[in-house]
């Protein structure tokens, strides 16, 4: 089960439970927090003559995905302009059981014409059976080299990324900092340098929480990715999803190090270690714009924005609410850290070439900023088409950044990424560091077989 799977799981969760919380500080959110609905109709983003049918005079796709309800509303929404211009219709077959379900019908000889996969390691396994996209009339030229080679597999690139989420962000309140007289930080000293400067004005830095159901620890080991990133770089980041990097490296002992210093001291996050464990992440968010704040800053993915103003919907994102991207060592831009969906493609018929050409051209990206499904990472997309401020805001940062490393976790193979969220866990309930590490690198050697 990938990370965006069980995070689903623990979504659910809370929906149902929804309607049985009570609390006398503050209700819970009463709907997914993973998108919001544009304030006002996409703008057009040009006239579907412009649309290249390769041939097509129609026909039906069968496309299948992870995504079900408004999310299968917004991507067939992204596709109506094909429908228009070419007549191509899509069977559309949404499941989370997308791992199981998609090794059947390759198998059984019956892959649907394309997938959207939020696993990079699906490409590696399909590989004889995927089509590269150069053959079916992706325009790759719009993605950043860095895109391209997540999706490739032995330097043929079998999937392109349409849809993703930064990491690397953190939440507070522009409000309280002014009141304050915080500054955001320019450069990872300054950051550190911000969170003991709260700690000492008497005030909480941090607001965490990891408790996700079966993918606990999650939010802790993207926010050691997010520190090693800058203290240690991109490559030894990724080395650790290719077993190039030990975990028993100091730089992987000194990134737990840091954050197991911030997760587990009270004085440093709401709650301590217990806090830290026992919060669910979505929770996690509320405390930083509560009146008054219990913490000033949560570090959170993208879809933080979305829970906050569901929560508190009189806050104003950019004065109530903002984020700023985790600062690089001397103010050095860092890669990053994403999650995301790509597009695979198995059988190669002139629909498929519309499509993919369509997905992957900049009237795609901007039907998909358009269509409030996230965000793309199409470098020719307009950040202007976004009519939620907030993604538009993310779409921004995300264009500013250099380049962007992929979650890990979502990279480790044989199931490692679980191992990493019971160390994590096991580290911040009060666990020996070393013997944890030592721990993931064993399970690297016999998953790499080195």
């Amino acid at each position: 089960m990938n990370k965006r799977t069980m995070i689903f799981v623990s979504l659910f969760a809370v929906l149902i439970l929804l309607v049985t919380a009570c609390t006398p500080v503050k209700t819970e959110p009463t709907q997914a927090p993973a998108t919001t609905e544009p304030t006002q109709a996409p703008v057009p983003t040009e006239s579907t003559g412009n649309i290249d049918c390769k041939g097509s005079t129609g026909g039906q796709i069968s496309l299948m995905g992870v995504w079900s309800g408004d999310e299968e509303t917004r991507i067939l929404k992204i596709f109506a302009p094909l429908t228009e211009a070419c007549g191509i219709t899509f069977a559309y077959e949404g499941t989370q059981d997308l791992t199981a379900v998609l090794a059947t019908r390759v198998e059984g000889g019956n892959p649907p014409d394309i997938t959207m996969i939020p696993s990079v390691a699906a490409l590696a396994h399909y590989k004889d059976s995927l089509i590269p996209l150069k053959d079916v009339g992706a325009h790759l030229e719009n993605y950043d080299p860095s895109w391209l080679k997540l999706g490739s597999v032995g330097g043929e690139v079998y999937g392109v990324f349409v849809k993703t989420d930064i990491k690397s962000l953190v939440w507070y309140n522009p409000v309280e900092f002014d009141a304050a007289g915080y500054k955001i930080p320019t450069t990872w000293e300054e950051f550190v340098a911000l969170v003991d400067q709260i700690k000492a004005d008497g005030r909480v830095p941090f607001s965490m929480g990891m408790e996700s159901g079966v993918a606990t620890g999650w939010t802790g080991t993207d926010f050691v990715e997010d520190i090693m990133l800058r203290t240690q770089g991109a490559a030894f980041v990724n080395g650790l999803a290719t077993g190039d990097t030990a975990w028993t490296d100091p730089g992987v002992k000194e990134a737990w190090e840091i954050y197991g210093k911030w997760a587990t001291d009270p004085s440093y996050a709401l709650g301590g270690a217990e806090g830290t464990l026992t919060t669910f992440f979505v929770n996690a968010i509320y405390p930083v714009f509560a009146d008054p704040p219990q913490a000033y800053m949560v570090k959170q993915s993208g879809f933080a924005g979305g829970i906050a103003k569901s929560q508190y919907p009189q806050l104003e994102f950019g004065t109530d609410f903002d984020f700023f991207v985790l600062p690089g060592i001397g103010g050095e831009k860092v890669e990053m850290q994403v999650g995301g969906d790509l597009m695979a493609v198995f059988n190669d018929t002139p629909e498929v070439q519309a499509v993919v050409a369509y997905l992957t051209s900049e009237q795609g990206a901007n039907a998909w900023a358009a269509s409030g499904f996230d965000l793309s990472p199409n470098l020719r997309m307009d950040p202007a088409y976004y009519t939620d401020p907030i993604s538009a805001a993310k779409a921004q940062a995300l264009l500013d950044a250099p380049g962007v490393a992929f979650d890990y976790g979502d990279l480790l193979p044989g199931g490692m990424n679980v191992d990493e969220f019971a160390g994590i866990t096991e580290y911040v309930n009060g666990g020996d560091l070393d013997t944890i590490l030592a721990r993931m690198q064993s399970r690297a050697k016999e998953v790499f077989g080195q």
